[in-house]
């Protein structure tokens, strides 16, 4: 996929495909249902449709896809419902802020709401959580790694909120409702389209910055040459003829033998998840991270980790090494809060191992410089020289001590002089 700005004519045409224009039209005459006596509540069900489309839509673009899929088949259900809970949720609060707060209390809160969409649906779209999608600090903390295209993103949301507010104020000015809602919807359709492949283009970018490693049901098919394809092929037939238990024990059997196969490692996780069994997904987790690391894949082993502790927030790894060099690549990655839950006890788990220096100097260093938490970060350091005083990074804990007296005597900057 080509940078964004060498691809605009693309992004804007981008719903013209087949796939994404009969979506937007045939959503567009769904919302007609909104006519009827109790059409508002069937309407929500057309959003939750919709979403579930664009999210699909986004994840595509994210893994450097510039086809429109014909329709969501790696989107669940319930991630559409979450997007459309998030749409009304966000009216509801407007809605209410206006009514016993005024305008400009609505209009913050609207501007803000402006700003963390584009983060909301990211988060949606790769983590299926609802909570975090709601967090603003995991806005500024996605915002941060994005950069200035970013605000691309919010600025494109913008305009193309403005312009379909002029579109419906046009149409249904001249127009009955009956024909007027099912243009007016697929302009609306249209644009967030191009809204949701624009996000999802700007991940694809910034993949490395976000710890963004593909979600395996889109990345490029397993070459025949490939020792795992036989056994890939082989699960696959069996969960086409309704046998996903089958596919799973095979490949369960495959991955015991030859546990460096990691594609082997990706298709378990696939129809594990399809079969709904979060509990060996979790226990799986324990395997499969540390032949991530083995190979170098840290990046992908942040992404297992993750998804692991959503589904089981009490999870962790097993090994001292492991949970150390995952820490520091979540941390170069820009993962804080996962960096500070490895780390989280590590002293007590694994008492006298040579790492806890120096990942208890990293995690102070993330209090300090990404969570704004000096008073922890210091004592944090101060437990290390306390704990490990003949431990080799104790230097560096002195220094880093030294750097933050420093940053507090330095006066801050006073304006009008």
């Amino acid at each position: 996929m080509a940078p964004i700005n060498q691809r605009w004519p693309q992004i804007l045409k981008y719903p013209m495909q087949l796939g994404a224009l009969s979506t937007c039209a045939a959503i567009a005459v769904a919302h007609l249902v909104t006519l009827l006596p109790v059409g508002f509540i069937l309407d929500l069900l057309v959003w939750a449709a919709f979403f579930k489309y664009a999210l699909e839509v986004l994840r595509w673009s994210a893994n450097g896809r510039t086809q429109a899929p014909e329709i969501a088949f790696t989107v669940s259900d319930s991630v559409g419902r979450y997007a459309m809970m998030l749409l009304v949720f966000s009216q509801v609060a407007l809605i209410f802020i206006g009514v016993f707060y005024g305008p400009l209390p609505a209009l913050i809160l609207g501007v803000v709401l402006m700003i963390g969409m584009p983060a909301m649906m990211m988060i949606l779209s790769l983590d299926e959580g609802m909570a975090r999608a709601l967090n603003p600090l995991a806005w500024l903390m996605l915002a941060e790694r994005i950069g200035v295209q970013y605000l691309l993103l919010v600025g494109f949301f913008v305009v193309a909120i403005v312009l379909q507010s002029v579109v419906a104020h046009a149409l249904s000015a001249i127009l009955p409702s009956i024909i007027s809602l099912p243009l007016i919807m697929f302009v609306v359709n249209y644009l967030m389209i191009v809204n949701f492949h624009l996000i999802g283009s700007v991940i694809h970018e910034h993949a490395e910055d976000l710890g963004y490693a593909g979600h395996m049901e889109l990345k490029e098919e397993t070459p025949h040459t490939d020792p795992s394809r036989k056994i890939l092929d082989a699960a696959r037939n069996r969960a086409a003829t309704g046998d996903v238990r089958g596919a799973i024990q095979l490949l369960r059997e495959e991955i015991n033998t030859q546990p460096e196969l990691l594609m082997l490692h990706d298709e378990y996780r696939h129809w594990l998840t399809q079969d709904g069994d979060k509990a060996e997904l979790v226990a799986h987790g324990k395997m499969y991270i540390p032949a991530l690391l083995a190979q170098g894949q840290d990046r992908r082993a942040i992404e297992v980790m993750r998804s692991n502790l959503v589904s089981d927030p009490a999870f962790t790894l097993d090994r001292p090494e492991h949970i150390t060099q995952l820490a520091h690549a979540a941390a170069e990655a820009g993962q804080t809060q996962l960096t500070l839950n490895l780390l989280a006890g590590f002293h007590k788990r694994f008492r006298n191992n040579p790492d806890i220096g120096r990942n208890y100097l990293l995690a102070a260093k993330l209090w300090a410089e990404r969570m704004n938490k000096e008073m922890q970060a210091r004592a944090m350091l101060q437990q290390i020289k306390v704990m490990l005083p003949d431990d080799p990074i104790v230097p560096q804990v002195d220094a880093y001590l030294a750097y933050l007296d420093k940053l507090a005597a330095t006066p801050a900057c006073s304006g009008g002089k």
